[in-house]
């Protein structure tokens, strides 16, 4: 955990120094990701179960081992975690620190039940709509709270299926759909990062990672001058881009850093028309 945190740091000030106007996002991601980090060394998990309708084709497109409501969540730890980012957010923005003291507010008085939030039974839209809050702050906030949980449970299913083998859209372990794309290794393999449980699994190089589109003539990529180490891919024909980030040209990091540090390339892709495949709760 120590080195973990040593590296974010280290990334994040490398990053600081090259794009100054990046300060203030920068140090709020490292500050919520160690609160994350942190809470993730202490938690009491229970085994995560596969049903064995599931277990038996998570590499099919449309299967995989979980729902989302299926992961087991540290109730007690992901309350105060919440908590804790809700201090964070206060140092965060204006608007932010005035969102948090008023979504805490409404949790004291149970207007807002985390739990239903983290199960699905609820949206944070829902929650947020009677009470004048900014549902994209309460997603944030609950989303960032259980991600321990949800990681932790995602790295007890690692050995359930083999990453090289699924070449789906969507994420094997959860169902989702990935945030970021990721080349490794020698000749660059492309894998797709999940946007809810952060796992890693091998798509095709040459294909559209949200609707699988594989005509070449419809696919492009842009990146800025010196920043060849993360690109934006383009489909023409669902009209989504996903950032494609190079691991191979950059020192060890987390690579929800490295998109912080490039959120001009999504502003582009957006004028060009195109839209992300699932929103960056950090650029919100």
């Amino acid at each position: 955990m120590k080195q973990e945190l040593e590296r974010l740091r280290e990334r994040a000030q490398q990053l600081k120094r090259k794009r100054p106007d990046y300060g203030a996002i920068l140090d709020f991601y490292v500050k919520v990701r160690e609160a994350q980090i942190t809470s993730k060394a202490a938690l009491k998990l229970d085994p995560t179960k596969v049903k064995e309708s599931r277990q038996q084709r998570p590499t099919e497109e449309g299967m995989s081992l979980l729902r989302k409501e299926d992961f087991p969540v540290d109730r007690e730890a992901s309350i105060g975690l919440f908590h804790t980012l809700c201090r964070i957010g206060e140092t965060a923005n204006p608007h932010m620190a005035e969102q948090v003291g008023r979504i805490e507010k409404a949790f004291e008085q149970i207007k807002i039940d985390l739990e239903k939030l983290w199960t699905g039974r609820q949206t944070s839209e829902q929650a947020a709509s009677d009470r004048g809050l900014d549902g994209q702050v309460v997603d944030f906030l609950v989303r960032s709270s259980i991600r321990p949980s949800i990681e932790a449970g995602m790295e007890q299913l690692r050995g359930e299926i083999d990453p090289e083998a699924c070449r789906t859209i969507h994420c094997p372990v959860c169902g989702s759909l990935p945030s970021l794309n990721l080349l490794k290794g020698e000749g660059g393999k492309r894998y797709s990062l999940c946007s809810v449980c952060c796992y890693e699994w091998r798509i095709d190089r040459l294909s559209c990672a949200v609707c699988g589109n594989r005509e070449q003539g419809s696919l492009q990529y842009f990146y800025g001058e010196g920043e060849e180490a993360c690109r934006i891919d383009l489909c023409d024909t669902c009209h989504h881009y996903v950032k494609t980030i190079d691991t191979r040209n950059l020192e060890a990091s987390d690579p929800s850093l490295e998109d912080l540090a490039t959120l001009h390339l999504d502003f582009v892709a957006v004028q060009k028309g195109y839209k992300r495949s699932v929103p960056n709760p950090w650029s919100t």
